[in-house]
This record gives structure tokens, sequence and C-alpha cells, in this order.
């Protein structure tokens, strides 16, 4: 992958970086034909109340077609003391961009903003204060998710029910329940997050690159290193809902890579120990993420059904051969449920029969109000 600045020109960009202020915090934002975007990113950072002065904003070409780079080095341009554009001749994807910007972080504490997204005014300043106060791993604020004709209102009331973890050196915080309790929009998103620079490079936690869900292997993974964070159940973060973004488009492949993902996620924690400890846990993730939102998606964004139900039911039995006994999966929603029924070896579908139940999947996803 070729990415300009040049070697010379990071150790120049170092150089300048050391003989300012250290910035509080590094915002790595990958983008791709992102050029519809960039001005209302850039107008978000500069209104952020801890000061633009103190960010570090580090600005990825993942191989745009379009004039995002141009748009990207006006601003660098304007703001030389905040601004870093690495610029990726080839597109890799966002974990690969990801990956590249992680390499550029001055400050002790990185985020990760997806460029046409928004954010509150407050965001930063309310997530650094926390994280340098509790020294925490990382902290996260609540988001929601809009349509893109609509604006956020991050001036709902707030009640309070800020949530605080900490482990012991043999528990993994992913296993923790972190969203009981709160009731100010949804927790769990990157973008929402800032970390602690030196968990992620003691750990090497990096992205996978050539895959998308990139963000649900860097989740897992960080959140089985991490042992205090904390939550701020206030809104905080506006994902949008973009039709022309790459994780919206119809009829990708790279909607499976979710399969992928999930099975690296096993690996990860088997690695580490953590696979029979709470295998009920585990197995539960699995069935929801590897089976039922890989059907989510194929229903929802593929006009025809590809042939993996017999990769998937091997699978699934080829690491959980009891899944039916897991206490979890009554807990589930009523849709997953539904769609764990297509696991059942003795079934056999049809083209038209997995049509159908994609029409009855759709329909019950829209009556029970999801958007």
């Amino acid at each position: 992958m070729k990415c300009s600045k040049s070697l010379a020109k990071a150790v120049m960009m170092t150089q300048r970086w050391e003989m300012i202020d250290v910035p509080y915090l590094s915002i790595i934002i990958p983008c791709y034909n992102a050029v519809n975007y960039i001005d209302r990113c850039m107008e978000c950072l500069r209104n952020q109340t801890i000061g633009f002065e103190n960010l570090q904003v580090i600005l990825v070409n993942d191989g745009s077609t379009d004039f995002t780079l141009g748009k990207m080095l006006f601003y660098e341009n304007m703001f030389p003391e905040q601004m870093v554009v690495i610029n990726c001749e080839e597109n890799r994807g966002q974990g690969a961009a990801k990956n590249t910007g992680l390499n550029y972080a001055q400050a002790d504490f990185v985020a990760f903003l997806d460029v046409d997204d928004v954010i509150a005014e407050s965001f930063y300043e309310k997530l650094y204060k926390k994280i340098k106060e509790g020294n925490y791993d990382w902290v996260s604020a609540k988001f929601i998710h809009l349509s893109s004709k609509l604006k956020p209102d991050f001036k709902q009331p707030l009640t309070k029910k800020d949530k605080e973890y900490h482990c012991p050196k043999e528990e993994c915080i992913i296993f923790k329940d972190l969203d009981s309790g709160m009731y100010n929009g949804k927790f769990g998103i990157l973008p929402s997050r800032i970390f602690r620079k030196s968990l992620i490079i003691e750990n090497e936690i990096y992205f996978p690159e050539g895959l998308m869900y990139e963000d649900n292997f860097w989740g897992a993974k960080c959140s089985v290193f991490s042992k205090n964070v904390y939550i701020i159940d206030e809104v905080l973060y506006c994902y949008y809902k973009n039709e022309n973004s790459v994780v919206s488009s119809r009829n990708a492949a790279y909607h499976l890579d979710r399969m992928k993902i999930e099975e690296m996620i096993v690996e990860l924690y088997k690695e580490q120990g953590l696979f029979d400890k709470y295998h009920d846990r585990i197995e539960a993730r699995f069935l929801r993420l590897y089976f039922c939102a890989t059907w989510f998606a194929i229903f929802l964004k593929m006009d025809t059904i590809p042939d993996v139900l017999p990769v998937m039911r091997k699978k699934v039995y080829e690491l959980f051969p009891d899944y039916k006994k897991n206490p979890h999966i009554c807990r589930l929603p009523l849709l997953d449920q539904m769609v764990l029924k297509m696991l059942e070896p003795e079934e056999v579908y049809t083209t038209e029969e997995l049509e159908f139940i994609k029409e009855g999947y759709i329909k019950d996803f829209l009556r029970n109000g999801f958007v």
C-alpha cells in the first residue's frame, strides 16, 4: 500500500509535533470519496469545547476517486498545527486506513471518527476529562442512529445513570453487561469512545485489513485487555444512516465478512484463555453476530441470497455443537430466535423458501419499528 507522507516527511511531522505542546487527543478519520462530508466534519471539530488547538486531526485518504484529497489538503494548509493528511493511493478499506492513522497519533489518547457523522460540541471535552480523571482504558458516550435527513438533538434530559466498570486481571470487560440500566440512546460503536493509546500499543491492538466489520474485532480485542472503563449516559454522537456508505451498499460480497470476523474473535478468546470460562456468553454472541446478524445483512442488503447456509451450519456445529442448551438464547430478540431455526440440520431450504423467509423477516422487522 502506497501512502504518503514519505518517511522523511513523517519524521519532520513528528519533530513538528514535538516542538509544540503535545495534543490532548489524536482523532483518526478514514475518508473514501468523502468530499461531501469533510466540511461538516471539520466544522464539528473546530467547534469542540475542548479547543481545536488541543486536537491532532489525522485525515487518511483511502484511495478516493473524487476531490477528497484536495479538500483534505485545503484544511491541512489552513490548520498546519492541527492537521495531518495521509494519502493512500490504493483503496484498502477502513481497517488499513485506521492502522495507518495510528502510526501518526501523537497524543496519549486516541479517537476514531466517521467522516459522515456528527458529534456534540462537548463530546471530546467530556470524554477526555473523564478518561484523565479516572485513568480509564476507554470512555464512551451514547449515540443515536438517524436518517441523514434529520438533525440530532444533543440537549435531551439527562438521567445521570453513568456506569463505571472495573475488572480483576483474570476477568474480561466485554462480558460485563455494559448496557444494563442505560436509558439515553445506545451504546457500543467505536467512534463514540476515546482510548488510552498505551492500551493499544502495549497489547498490539490493530484492525484486520481487507475485511469489513473490522470494528467488531477491534472492539472485542480491546475489551479483552481493558480493565477500567466508563460509560457516560448522554447522547453525544450521531451515527448517520448514509445510503451511499460502504456498509449500506447493496449486493456487496463483503457483507459476508462478518462471518470471518466472528471466527477470528472466537480464536482470540481461545488464545487468551477465555473460551471455556465464558463459553455460554461467547456462544450466544457468536450465534447472534455470526449467524443472525449475517442473515440480517443478507435479507436487507442483498437481492440474491448467497449459498452460505451449509457453510454457516458446519461452522456453528463445529464450534458449538450443543448451542441449543445455551441459557442466553431465550433472551435474544424474537427475530434472532426465528432466524436461528434455520440452523436445524434436517431442514432443507430451497431458494424459494429462503426468499419467503426473507419476505416475512423484512415485514416483521419493519412492523416492530426497526428502521
